[in-house]
Order: C-alpha cells, then structure tokens, then sequence
C-alpha cells in the first residue's frame, strides 16, 4: 500500500504537539453530561468554522478536498439541534493564508482529530444516547472513511510540496495550527456559551 512521505513528515514534525491535541479532543469522555457534550461542540465549532471560511478562501485550494474535508456544517446542526446560540460564541480571528501550503497543513492538522471521532462518538452514544441522537453528526461524519480523507489529504500535500521550500512551509503551518488549537482549548469560554439558547 502507497505510504505518503509528507503525512510521515508532517506527524514527526509535529510530534510534540499530539498529545495535547488528542487530550482535548478526548476530555468529553470524562464525566460526559449533555451540556459538556453541548461546550465541547461549541468549542470545537468556534474554532473550526473559522478556518474552514480561511481554506475556502485560499486560492488553489482542490475544491474536491473542500467538498469532502469540510465538516463545520454539520457542527452548526448539532449544535442548533442543542440549542446553542452561535452570537454567544466569541469568534476565532482567522487565519490569513498565504496559499494552498497553508491551508492545507491546517486541514490536516484538524482532519487529525477526526481519527479520534469514531471512538469518541461510540463512548459518548453509550452513555448520552438522547444528545447524540441529535445531534452526533459531527462525530460520525467520517466513519469508517477518516483513515481515506486523511490520505487523499496527504497525497494532495504531496502534489503541493514541489520543492523543500514548500514543505517547510507546510510543516510551518500545521505547527502554527496545533499552537493556535492549544491556545484555543486552553481558553476560558464565556458562561453564556454553555446555555441553551432560550
């Protein structure tokens, strides 16, 4: 099977920056309850809806790789199937990329956490079946197909990095992404956020 030097490049020279990210993706599985599942949700809209406008504005970006990678939609379902008010939400400033190297090491820095839905979404039908009944869309979107988007991601980057240059910029992006995911999950969101909208 055709392995993706650029994927194995991007993990290594991001490395460092996993563990953090896996554990923010995954902390909703610790005393999950309906309004932490409702935050969570919110959280990870607030900052991927953002990025997905920035990738979708970068030029030369496959317009393929938007229609299949994008998933910022169906959070704003789950979310209004919860009740949340998006104006609660303070937004992300969002990313000005400079091209295609950019954008798509962001996409794949998100795309990474997508690994982790189909776990997430298993535990969390188990123990809240009401809430993810409703509004599981988000988490289930890739399942069974995470591990293929990531590698049609990767096989995109590849075409991309042409030269040293250009994936030196992509490993500088996707870095520049796990640093801006971090600081966003270590953020305080404000009460309001966690309320159902009335």
């Amino acid at each position: 099977m055709w392995r993706s030097w650029m994927h194995g490049h991007l993990a290594q020279q991001t490395q460092q920056h996993h563990a953090a990210a896996d554990g923010d993706r995954l902390a909703i599985l610790e005393k999950p309850s309906g309004e932490r599942y409702r935050t969570y949700l919110a959280r990870i809209y607030g900052f991927e809806a953002p990025i997905e406008r920035a990738c979708i504005a970068a030029e030369d970006v496959p317009g393929g790789l938007l229609r299949t990678h994008l998933k910022s939609a169906r959070l704003r379902t789950d979310l209004e199937a919860l009740g949340f008010d998006e104006d609660t939400l303070p937004p992300l400033a969002p990313p000005r990329f400079a091209g295609a190297p950019e954008a798509l090491a962001w996409m794949w820095v998100l795309h990474r956490n997508t690994l982790l839905h189909g776990l997430v979404y298993r535990y969390l039908r188990a123990k809240l079946p009401e809430p993810l009944e409703a509004a599981g869309s988000y988490l289930c979107a890739f399942e069974g197909r995470a591990g293929a988007l990531m590698h049609e991601l990767s096989a995109s980057l590849e075409r991309v990095a042409r030269r040293a240059s250009i994936a030196e910029r992509i490993s500088t992006a996707a870095k520049d992404a796990f640093r801006a995911q971090r600081q966003w999950y270590g953020s305080e969101l404000p009460t309001t956020t966690i309320r159902r909208a009335a």
